[in-house]
């Protein structure tokens, strides 16, 4: 992924700490605790509370680093790297603010574990000036970056609009809620995508918009049943799409969506 636009607009002032956030469980529990050994003064969990602790080596951690070239450095080599921040505040004490995105209250429902810093979540919260919570997520914080499909993009902070905020708890209605959660079939269809070797040459952020494309197209030829519409997803999403967009199976389709047949025994028939 081309860091040019990123490492360009980096701070060089010294009273900015830069850090880089990433997903332990991107790389196998060996390969990180052998990175986690060589960097231990440097990294930070973001899962610190008491129920979390025992999945530090699959969650979030917050890296500090030096400068620019060390910075590309790791992000050539490091897995799973979701976020690149410049603060004022220390990181151990950005790490501590961070993990309250962690976990989100929902308007139903008990609290739950949120990967609060993947794009789509954390444009969303980005943008809540008026919530208390807000000034405590973003607080100190000059720059936030995000993996896009083919370069860093800087977020869009809005400044908070909350005077002496008083809960930090992240809460959020019905509305907001929607934005940020997926619909089962979304992280269904990921889930299996992301198991197959077609997915790992697109960054996780890509993943997620393909495989939505994907389902609307699904839908968009008339299909209606969850496991045809997620087969007729895979197979769009590992290189079928000239076959599902053929006249033939066109002509198939019928019977798909009334029943008749199921997409996967027409699409045997195809690949027979």
């Amino acid at each position: 992924m081309d860091t040019t636009v990123l490492l360009a607009a980096l701070p060089a002032r010294t009273e900015e700490n830069l850090c880089l956030l990433f997903e332990a469980g991107a790389q196998s529990e060996t390969n990180f605790l052998a990175f986690k050994a060589r960097h231990e003064y440097r990294l930070h969990s973001l899962y610190i509370h008491p129920q979390l602790t025992e999945f530090q080596n699959y969650g979030p951690w917050l890296l500090e680093v030096d400068d620019k070239e060390q910075l590309k450095g790791y992000l050539d080599k490091l897995p799973g790297c979701i976020a690149v921040i410049t603060s004022v505040r220390y990181p151990s004490s950005l790490a501590v603010q961070l993990s309250r995105g962690c976990t989100i209250v929902p308007p139903k429902g008990p609290t739950a574990l949120v990967r609060f810093y993947v794009n789509h979540v954390i444009e969303v919260l980005a943008g809540c000036a008026k919530e208390g919570w807000h000034a405590y997520l973003f607080n100190g914080i000059t720059q936030w970056w995000l993996p896009g499909e083919t370069q860093w993009q800087r977020l869009s902070i809005t400044p908070s609009e909350v005077k002496g905020p008083t809960d930090h708890i992240i809460r959020l209605d019905n509305v907001t809620w929607q934005q940020i959660v997926d619909k089962p079939e979304v992280a269904l269809v990921l889930n299996e995508w992301q198991k197959m070797p077609t997915s790992k040459a697109f960054p996780p952020c890509a993943q997620r918009l393909m495989v939505i494309k994907a389902l609307k197209k699904s839908e968009a030829v008339g299909l209606l049943t969850p496991v045809d519409k997620k087969v007729y997803a895979l197979c769009y999403l590992n290189g079928g799409r000239s076959m599902l967009e053929s006249d033939s199976l066109r002509a198939a389709l019928p019977n798909v969506v009334s029943g008749v047949r199921s997409l996967a025994d027409v699409l045997m028939h195809f690949t027979a």
